[in-house]
């Protein structure tokens, strides 16, 4: 599944990053309710706690615990089928996460209805480019490229077949995806927090199969930024 040789990162590189981020995310969210901040430093301020925690870990973990290549290490690379594997997964995990919300609320997010979209800097970085191009990539570098290998490798030298340590991989890291998901969003236990962890879950699944079966991140992120962006153009056009 990957070339695993000249790596010496694993999952206690893929727990520090995660802990990392849930802390600067959860100290970022008290900051904002107890300071005064501009809308727009908070858009930036919430994204850029979860990002940079999970950035800083991949690059120490490619530099110097790696093989200096996002390619080798992550399987950071792209082609024409990915795009077309990834446009496909990312609209089929879409429309699942569709009757998941019908079945429990009895409407779905693409009906739009949002009232008092932000403007300006919140509204082009927090609302489109964050959420459908570079957290797409930034997620699916760490989530699918090291999460997702990193489990796969542990999970091979405890005496796993290729096929159950890809099972394993996927499957621990869309949870581990969702339940990040399930913090940075606050309020665990209400209805919509309970969605959000579902579909987090199914997009997880989703990439974690295709880039276990191909062995590139490139149709994971395709997949991650079709997700998003449905919701995005959806809730923008009501």
């Amino acid at each position: 599944m990957f070339d695993a040789a000249g790596q010496r990162w694993g999952v206690t590189d893929a727990a520090i990053g995660i802990l990392l981020a849930t802390l600067c995310s959860l100290g970022w969210a008290w900051l904002t309710r107890t300071v005064i901040i501009d809308e727009w430093a908070q858009v930036l301020g919430a994204y850029l706690a979860v990002w940079v925690p999970l950035l800083l870990v991949l690059a120490i973990a490619d530099a110097a615990r790696g093989r200096r290549s996002r390619w080798r290490d992550f399987g950071l690379r792209f082609t024409w089928l990915d795009l077309l594997w990834g446009a496909g997964i990312g609209l089929l995990a879409r429309g699942a996460v569709t009757l998941i919300e019908l079945a429990a609320t009895g409407r779905t997010s693409l009906e739009g209805g949002v009232l008092g979209l932000p403007t300006g800097f919140a509204f082009w970085f927090g609302v489109l480019l964050a959420p459908v191009v570079l957290g797409p990539l930034i997620e699916e570098l760490f989530y699918r490229g090291l999460v997702l290998r990193a489990v796969a490798r542990t999970t091979r030298r405890a005496g796993g077949s290729r096929p159950v340590a890809a099972s394993v991989a996927v499957i621990v890291s869309a949870l581990v995806f969702a339940l990040a998901h399930l913090v940075v969003g606050g309020a665990v236990s209400t209805a919509p927090a309970r969605i959000t962890f579902a579909g987090a879950l199914v997009l997880g699944l989703a990439a974690g199969a295709l880039a276990a079966a191909t062995g590139r991140l490139g149709g994971a992120v395709i997949a991650h930024v079709v997700f998003n962006g449905t919701l995005i153009a959806a809730l923008v056009a009501g």
